[in-house]
């Protein structure tokens, strides 16, 4: 079963989530792992595609913008709507949705902000793991 977290920070931005994400990408990358972040559209996985190559200066992470279900030979891919089969080891969801199929993940990591949308968006997330048998854990930053 899963690990599932989720990150509570006290911005209410949506620039600041895709920055945390980043920086989480690059700690689980830096461990080791390979990282699948999650997207609702092209658009936003356009844009943290974008941001990887520029969120810090002295930092670079090798990814990839998934284009099918072919497996990827990057540490960090970017999926649009659905997690692909191959990607089960950290999968950082920026999407608006629960993962579907999250049970066979290592560990789903969501990011909460301050904005009321967002927060309702993250209580229905949360309440969907738990109903299928997790126990997220909360982590205020």
């Amino acid at each position: 079963m899963a690990q599932v977290n989720f990150y509570k920070l006290q911005q209410d931005s949506e620039q600041a989530r895709a920055v945390f994400a980043c920086r989480l990408a690059e700690k689980a990358r830096s461990l080791g792992h390979s990282v699948c972040l999650l997207t609702d559209n092209e658009t936003a996985a356009r844009e943290i595609d974008a941001l990887l190559w520029s969120f810090a200066p002295s930092s670079f992470i090798p990814h990839a913008l998934l284009n099918g279900s072919a497996p990827c030979s990057e540490p960090v891919s970017i999926a649009i709507e659905q997690v692909p089969e191959w990607a089960r080891d950290v999968v950082i969801n920026l999407s608006t949705a629960a993962v579907d199929g999250f049970e066979p993940i290592a560990r789903v990591n969501e990011i909460i902000i301050q904005e009321p949308i967002a927060l309702e968006q993250a209580r229905e997330r949360f309440r969907h793991y738990q109903q299928a048998g997790t126990r997220p854990e909360m982590i205020s930053l």
